[in-house]
């Protein structure tokens, strides 16, 4: 939210956040993936920065830099899988250079260098087919060639009882089933519940009397 005073965007640790943020732990920890659908506006985003900032940094391979949680925006325009994997090269911050199909092979060995255990992916109801193949493949490639199993957890906004990439992922196909699958076999599709009435009245509370 914004600050009233300093009017730039600060992260206050709401109970709502706190079952957000220990989901993403756990599934980083853990290895395990998750489809975690909260509502519009509710705070994931900034809740998956602030993760992200206060993450600990285990070594990589690759000295001075490691990124234990990896996060990326769904891109919205383009549904290739290049368009998501410049995404995830962007955020290690390598350069775009060469041809996608000579770069493409290389992207799970430079999750493994910089320590990513885990993905993040926010928006993840504007993945396309194509994003969601090439993240099978690519973790696919991290398990197989690396021994480096990802954590994986598709970030996804839905109002009610709407339930995000559930159709697609309930689909008959191997390749689905393969991706049913890996979900977490207890909280494969995890709603992230808003503030209670007593939560709100809690915080409004505490902000009334200056706690931030």
């Amino acid at each position: 939210m914004t600050h009233p005073i300093f009017r730039q965007e600060i992260f206050i640790e709401t109970a709502f956040e706190r079952r957000f943020q220990a989901l993403l732990r756990s599934a980083w920890h853990r290895r395990s993936w998750h489809v975690i659908v909260a509502e519009p506006g509710s705070g994931k985003t900034m809740g998956i920065r602030d993760a992200i900032r206060t993450t600990g940094s285990p070594a990589g391979t690759l000295p001075g830099r490691s990124y234990p949680l990896l996060a990326v925006t769904a891109p919205k325009s383009d549904e290739s899988e290049q368009a998501l994997g410049n995404y995830l090269f962007t955020a290690l911050g390598l350069p775009l250079r060469g041809r996608w199909s000579e770069r493409k092979p290389k992207l799970m060995g430079q999750l493994h260098q910089f320590g990513v255990q885990c993905l993040i992916v926010d928006d993840a109801h504007d993945l396309s087919l194509s994003h969601l193949m090439f993240i099978k493949e690519l973790t696919d490639q991290g398990c197989l060639q690396y021994d480096h199993p990802l954590g994986l957890c598709l970030v996804t906004a839905g109002r009610g009882h709407t339930m995000p990439l559930k159709e697609i992922f309930d689909q008959p196909e191997t390749m689905w089933l393969q991706f049913r699958r890996r979900l977490d076999k207890l909280q494969p599709f995890c709603r992230i519940a808003g503030h209670s009435s007593e939560e709100v009245r809690s915080y409004s509370s505490s902000s009334g009397n200056g706690v931030w």
